[in-house]
């Protein structure tokens, strides 16, 4: 037995072996979703950038502060006699502020601080004789402030500017995964029609060489009874020769399609054992509109926001030239006591306020920079738009570009499919006069081998045709669904 023969039949055996563990494409998608590398690492962007989405929104998110502090101050020779020699103090501030969309910025507060003083026994006397000696006492301090600028971040126009930054060029880089995603699924559909049809041409071309044989070996006999001439017998075996190359390079492209199939589902051999659908099968189930306007792919979206990003960190570093002039208004009570409760009451009360009215104004002294700065970021802005219009470009022409694809595919497939006919018509027909003894077995194997690879030729064709749509599927993934389902 040749070689060629024993390899045609174990992949013959290997077929009949395992063809009850047929592997639809569904089936397929779902291993390479739950076990391919490149899928699982997309998807894991997609989610990753689906929880960062509000990322943005902790800037005007409330802050709450919590301090507690103690002092200790000894005084070991005091001045004044009576001057405490020591100082204890325990303080404890609570806060709570927030950064508002339009601008101002507030803060809500409360401190207490409760102190004891001890003094030297030679005044102790005296100072207990009088009314507001108290040896311990609370401070009660509640705070209210409001901030508001005026020119710089005026309205929280560079806070702003600084949320929509973080929150577009998140939204860019997950549409950007998105699009990863779905094209690891197109090329590992791309992957399971190309083993596909590589199988179907391994056995064409096997029985191509059979058939190559059988005419090489019937000429040979006509050469041997001078019925024919020893030219004819070396035409045949030279497409015998040529038949031998085409099945070993179809065994070399059937193990390369294996090893590519093989890599989306994380599989490291190249053996696979399961029998997959028909590319006829899969061409019939798929079911894509292609509309004549071209998609939003999510490339382009992700060049888009690319572009709304780059004009945010613009807004942001314009605002850095402008001087930053803020209103302060803030009000703190006071209250004071031996004890917390008439401590806290007083600093509630409205005897004691304190009022603060004020401006804060500040310039950088180096403009000029901030000045060449903000301009750079703006030609990055003016370079993203190009980019986008440049993509929209792109996007537009790729889309009729494939739909043109399509039509034109439709059309070869129609004309393949009537070549397909005709030869094998032309076989039958043949078989026929054979029958009859109207031909010859040489004339019928040439034929058959003509169908053969009319056959071939339309099966490259509808693959051709299963990959513009399955294209066409990947482009018009527009929504960025975090869950991976289809």
């Amino acid at each position: 037995m040749s070689r060629f023969h024993a390899v045609a039949v174990l992949f013959i055996l290997a077929q009949a072996a395992f063809a009850q563990d047929k592997l639809v494409l569904d089936d397929y998608l779902g291993q390479v979703k739950a076990k391919g590398p490149a899928y699982r690492a997309a998807q894991a962007s997609v989610e990753g950038y689906e929880k960062q989405s509000h990322q943005q929104d902790l800037l005007y998110s409330p802050q709450l502060g919590l301090s507690y502090g103690h002092q200790s101050n000894y005084q070991l020779q005091p001045n004044n006699p009576f001057y405490p020699t020591s100082t204890l103090g325990d303080s404890f501030i609570a806060s709570l502020s927030d950064k508002l969309p339009f601008g101002p910025s507030i803060s809500l507060g409360y401190a207490v601080t409760n102190v004891n003083l001890e003094f030297p026994s030679s005044a102790l006397a005296f100072l207990g004789s009088l009314p507001n000696y108290y040896p311990e006492y609370f401070q009660a301090a509640p705070v209210a402030s409001l901030s508001m600028p005026l020119v710089k971040d005026f309205l929280g126009t560079q806070t702003h500017a600084g949320a929509k930054k973080v929150q577009y060029q998140l939204e860019s880089a997950s549409q950007g995964a998105v699009f990863q995603r779905e094209q690891v699924l197109f090329n590992a559909k791309v992957a399971y029609w190309r083993l596909a049809l590589a199988r179907e041409t391994l056995a064409i071309r096997q029985n191509t060489l059979e058939r190559s044989q059988k005419i090489w070996e019937w000429t040979k006999r006509r050469v041997a009874r001078n019925l024919a001439d020893p030219p004819d017998a070396l035409q045949a075996e030279a497409s015998v020769r040529v038949a031998e190359l085409d099945l070993e390079t179809a065994q070399e492209d059937e193990r390369s399609a294996r090893l590519e199939f093989n890599r989306y589902r994380n599989v490291p051999e190249d053996q696979v054992p399961e029998k997959l659908g028909s590319l006829e099968d899969s061409l019939a189930g798929m079911k894509v509109e292609v509309p004549e306007d071209p998609a939003a792919r999510m490339d382009l979206r992700a060049t888009e926001s690319t572009a709304l990003q780059q004009k945010a960190v613009f807004d942001e570093a314009y605002q850095n030239i402008l001087p930053d002039i803020t209103l302060l208004a803030s009000y703190q009570g006071n209250g004071l006591g031996s004890q917390w409760g008439p401590a806290n009451d007083m600093a509630f009360g409205t005897d004691h306020p304190v009022w603060t009215l004020g401006a804060q104004f500040n310039l950088s002294l180096d403009v000029f920079t901030a000045q060449r700065t903000a301009d750079g970021y703006e030609l990055n802005y003016k370079s993203a738009q190009l980019a986008l219009e440049d993509k929209k470009a792109e996007v537009g022409q790729q889309w009729q570009d494939l739909r043109h694809h399509l039509t034109d595919v439709d059309k070869r497939l129609e004309m393949a499919a009537q070549i397909e006919s005709i030869q094998k018509d032309k076989a039958d027909q043949e078989k026929t006069r054979l029958e009859l003894g109207r031909t010859t077995q040489f004339q019928l194997l040439s034929f058959e081998n003509d169908y053969s690879l009319a056959r071939l030729n339309r099966l490259s064709l509808v693959l051709e045709k299963l990959s513009y749509l399955a294209q066409a599927q990947w482009w018009l993934t527009t929504e960025p669904d975090a869950s991976g389902k289809d």
